[in-house]
C-alpha cells in the first residue's frame, strides 16, 4: 500500500506521469469508494450545516461528471484506452489532497480568517494536478491540461449545486 500512496503522491507533485497508477478493477473501485467516504467527512466536518443526503449526492454528482467528461475528452482525443489509470490517478490524488486538507482544516480555527485562503490554496494544488493527469493522459500542452481541468472543476461543483437543490 505504500507503493501506491508514493505513486499517487508523486503525481501530487507533479513529478510522476499517470500511467504508473494499477488499474484493477478492484483498486479502481477502491480508491473511488475511498475518496467518497474521505470527501463526505471532509465536508461534514468543515459545513456542520451539511446533512448527509445532500453531501453524498452532491459528491457522488461530482464523481460522476468528472468521470464522464474525463471520458469525453479522451475518446475524443482517441485515447479512451487511458480512462481508468486517468480516473484512478484523479481520484487517487483527489483522495491525498482531500485528506491534507482534513489535516490542516483544525489549525484554521486557531486564525479563521485563514480558512478562504487555505481552501483556495487546496483548490489551486487540486486544479493543478488535475490539469498535470490530463496533460498526461491527452498528450497535451500542461496549460491545455489545466484548462481541461478548470473547466471540469466548474462543471463538476455546478452540477453537484444543481443536484442538491443548491445555488
Amino acid at each position: 500500500m505504500k507503493v501506491v500512496f508514493q505513486v499517487f503522491w508523486q503525481i501530487c507533485r507533479l513529478k510522476q506521469s499517470p500511467e504508473f497508477v494499477p488499474t484493477q478493477g478492484w483498486f479502481v473501485a477502491v480508491v473511488v469508494i475511498a475518496n467518497l467516504f474521505c470527501s463526505l467527512l471532509v465536508s461534514m466536518t468543515a459545513d456542520t450545516g451539511l446533512t448527509l443526503l445532500p453531501a453524498a449526492t452532491s459528491i457522488v454528482v461530482g464523481q460522476t461528471t468528472t468521470a464522464a467528461l474525463t471520458w469525453i475528452a479522451l475518446n475524443l482525443r482517441e485515447l479512451g484506452d487511458r480512462f481508468t489509470a486517468t480516473i484512478t490517478a484523479l481520484f487517487g490524488c483527489d483522495l491525498i489532497i482531500t485528506a491534507a486538507f482534513a489535516v490542516v482544516l483544525p489549525l484554521t480555527s486557531l486564525v479563521p480568517a485563514m480558512v478562504t485562503l487555505v481552501f483556495l490554496l487546496f483548490v489551486l494544488w487540486s486544479i493543478s494536478v488535475a490539469g498535470f493527469i490530463l496533460h498526461r493522459s491527452l498528450k497535451t500542452h500542461l496549460a491545455i491540461g489545466i484548462m481541461v481541468a478548470l473547466g471540469m472543476a466548474v462543471m463538476s461543483v455546478a452540477l453537484s449545486q444543481l443536484a442538491i437543490g443548491a445555488g
